[in-house]
């Protein structure tokens, strides 16, 4: 039970200047006599408001600017699963990815851009925006909301698109890049959702790639599968989540071919390690596991 004591301020010329000086830093208020009130919880934190007539005034302005962030932080959610792909460059084949996108563009901005300067800053601050429509790639799309994420989030792609568009998530990752390099620099752990497993996949892989490498491109990674992760230079992990239902996990041939295409990206990505300058120099580490929700994900 929560413990209740109040008292009335005193009055006289010394009180009059300390409540308007209150008064004045928070919200503007008449002339009246004010009554502090302390409400003692039963963890023993104090929460202080001044009482005005029938109206409360909280002490939220007046306290220091490190205290004030934190309380807006607060409203900051913890963890949200971010989609970095174009939305032109989706499959709706993948129901769970096509689900996920169209939760994430449901969702609503976080309320700390919209209450005052301040508070916008803080979310700025903790947040990079990116406005599909404003970045410089060849295909536009004004997605009903912007990218807003933090770097502790969970970034994803769908397998789909670098196994069918690599040259199209490439061109649009290196945009992002030109746009805001600080927000690709900043992602350490991307996931990569669908379903994995072909025949002669490694096959596949390095037909791609000695293609790629032969062709005589300026930029001989622009078509090459898996080359997107070359763009994120302080990337650290690799996580590889199996499609809802997917039966490959469980049989012997499923696992043979992950077993396959984790050590086929392992080497590709130990080859190449030098691009990961912001993790020291290391390639990524590369795991797969079998499905598993968003919300699973956060809450782990």
């Amino acid at each position: 039970m929560k413990s209740r004591s109040s008292r009335r301020a005193p009055s006289g010329r010394g009180s009059s200047s300390n409540t308007q000086s209150l008064s004045s830093s928070a919200v503007p208020t008449p002339q009246l006599t004010s009554t502090a009130v302390l409400l003692i919880s039963q963890d023993g934190q104090a929460l202080a408001e001044i009482q005005v007539g029938a109206t409360t005034f909280t002490l939220f302005p007046t306290m220091p600017l490190e205290l004030r962030s934190k309380v807006w932080g607060h409203s900051f959610e913890e963890i949200e699963a971010i989609c970095i792909e174009h939305k032109v460059y989706k499959s709706d084949i993948d129901d769970d990815s096509n689900k996920a996108f169209v939760l994430e563009n449901q969702r609503a901005l976080p309320v700390a851009l919209f209450v005052n300067q301040e508070s916008r800053r803080q979310a700025l601050s903790k947040h990079t925006i990116l406005y599909r429509s404003q970045i410089p790639a060849a295909v536009k799309y004004d997605g009903p909301r912007p990218i807003c994420a933090k770097a502790s989030d969970i970034f994803w792609i769908e397998f789909l698109t670098l196994m069918n568009s690599p040259d199209e998530l490439y061109d649009w990752l290196s945009a992002v890049k030109t746009y805001n390099s600080g927000f690709v620099d900043k992602v350490t752990k991307l996931e990569v959702r669908g379903t994995f497993t072909q025949m002669f996949f490694t096959g596949v892989l390095n037909s791609n790639k000695d293609k790629c490498m032969k062709s005589g491109d300026a930029d001989p990674f622009r078509n090459m599968k898996f080359a997107s992760f070359l763009l994120f230079p302080a990337l650290k992990e690799i996580t590889f989540t199996g499609k809802n239902g997917d039966k490959d996990w469980v049989t012997p041939l499923g696992r043979n071919q992950l077993e396959q295409l984790k050590a086929w990206i392992v080497v590709f990505l130990e080859k190449l390690k030098a691009v990961f300058k912001l993790n020291g120099g290391a390639a990524p580490t590369v795991t797969f596991r079998p499905f598993k929700n968003f919300q699973k994900l956060i809450d782990e």
